[in-house]
């Protein structure tokens, strides 16, 4: 488990793992541990847990409120983007092209 962690806010530890459909890294918070997630890239459903292939520990991140609010806003932001783009690749049609 190779894990990115950061403290997002009073007790709220988030962190990331691999997908274990797609292997992509994926981003989860402690409150979804034990619980069943989808992977936003392939919507592969699987528990959530601090276990990965590798089985690395959680280190924990900034405790500066400032970094921690700045981090929180940006894993919104990646959380976000990477819901858009499952959406979109969920929808998304090949037109063809020919002329």
């Amino acid at each position: 488990m190779s894990f990115h962690s950061h403290l997002g806010g009073p007790g709220a530890i988030r962190f990331s793992r691999s997908c274990p459909t797609c292997g992509r890294r994926i981003r989860l918070q402690a409150q979804q541990l034990g619980r069943q997630v989808a992977c936003p890239h392939c919507l592969a459903e699987f528990q959530a847990s601090l276990q990965d292939d590798d089985q690395s520990v959680a280190i924990p991140g900034p405790s500066n409120p400032k970094t921690r609010d700045l981090m929180e806003r940006v894993d919104s932001v990646l959380e976000q983007v990477a819901l858009e783009q499952a959406a979109l690749r969920a929808t998304y049609t090949p037109v063809n092209s020919s002329y």
